[in-house]
């Protein structure tokens, strides 16, 4: 018998009983590094609201490390390429680059969480029957929240590799929300070249988006706490930034505040900045797709929270958030 096909018995044997729930926790994390390290080009759908987009995208690993472009095939013609820290996008029709040299670690596209075997304690994971995508075998699995302040997420997993071939976000009314999905995916033995070449857009307008930031625990002696926090969300960063309003930045300080809090796999954002009044802010709901956000004036601040989480979520942490003595 062939590692693979030892790893794929085994995969089976443990997610032949919802008594393994957190063996299947360990399989879906060694999934997720198993995912890092593929070399591959496909095309997959995002729908977002209302708004259904197609792209192509190319993902390599090599000895200088991951990267992966992502090209639209709809809408406004758009290319985006990250390396590392680096995230270039390119607007052929604009003749623009914008350039972030800075940007957190994420994927362009949606994958497994890098951490999913430490969320047992907010989700519970339960298989369903297989399925296949963009012609690959798929292993099904729902990830369920243990409330309702958080979204569920329903993964389709190939059995072979450990790519996420599907993954549907679902709300506290069992909806679907948000969703990705393959619609071809050819795995490549080597990895594929790379061939973006910052230089043939030299004479593209170029922005540079990268935005002076700093620890808000050395730059200001404003403390914030949210009161009510979902169980498992905890504070991740905590750093100072521009607010729209602050004009010239170059001139002054940064003057927002911006907490994010995290699950492991939700995150929230929390922004508080100068009270400008009713009219400068969002007061109260605004929803768009997945997407919730709620504001709220405390004294002579403004507490914004966002997230793709429940209306309820965003609600509780906004109207609990208070300055500290």
């Amino acid at each position: 018998m062939s590692l693979h096909s030892a790893f794929v018995a085994f995969l089976l044997l443990f997610i032949s009983s919802n008594s393994f729930a957190g063996h299947l926790f360990d399989v879906l994390q060694r999934m997720t590094d198993a995912d890092q390290q593929q070399n591959y080009q496909g095309t997959f759908i995002l729908r977002k609201s209302d708004d259904l987009s197609t792209l192509r995208v190319t993902h390599g690993s090599d000895d200088n490390g991951v990267w992966e472009s992502l090209e639209a095939l709809n809408g406004e013609p758009r290319k985006i390429v990250r390396r590392d820290n680096k995230v270039i996008s390119v607007f052929p029709s604009r003749e623009l680059v914008i350039i972030r040299s800075n940007a957190k670690k994420q994927p362009l596209h949606w994958q497994l969480p890098e951490n999913i075997s430490q969320l047992e304690s907010s989700y519970s994971i339960k298989q369903l029957a297989d399925d296949r995508i963009a012609n690959h075998p798929a292993l099904v699995v729902d990830l369920i929240p243990n409330d309702k302040f958080r979204y569920g997420y329903r993964y389709w997993i190939d059995k072979n590799t450990g790519m996420l071939l599907r993954c549907d976000l679902v709300n506290e009314n069992n909806k679907v929300v948000e969703q990705m999905m393959f619609t071809s995916l050819n795995y490549l033995a080597q990895p594929p070249p790379s061939s973006f070449d910052l230089e043939q857009f030299q004479d593209y307008k170029q922005q540079l988006l990268d935005e002076p930031e700093t620890r808000a625990e050395h730059s200001t002696p404003l403390q914030w706490k949210v009161n009510e926090l979902p169980e498992g969300f905890v504070l991740i960063q905590s750093t100072m930034r521009y607010s729209q309003l602050s004009g010239d930045q170059k001139q002054r300080k940064p003057d927002l505040l911006h907490l994010v809090y995290s699950d492991g796999l939700a995150s929230v954002s929390v922004f508080i900045e100068k009270n400008e009044g009713i009219e400068k802010h969002l007061n109260g709901v605004s929803s768009m797709g997945a997407v919730n956000a709620f504001g709220n004036p405390v004294g002579d601040y403004f507490v914004t929270v966002v997230g793709e989480v429940p209306v309820q979520t965003v609600r509780s942490m906004a109207q609990s958030t208070v300055r500290l003595p």
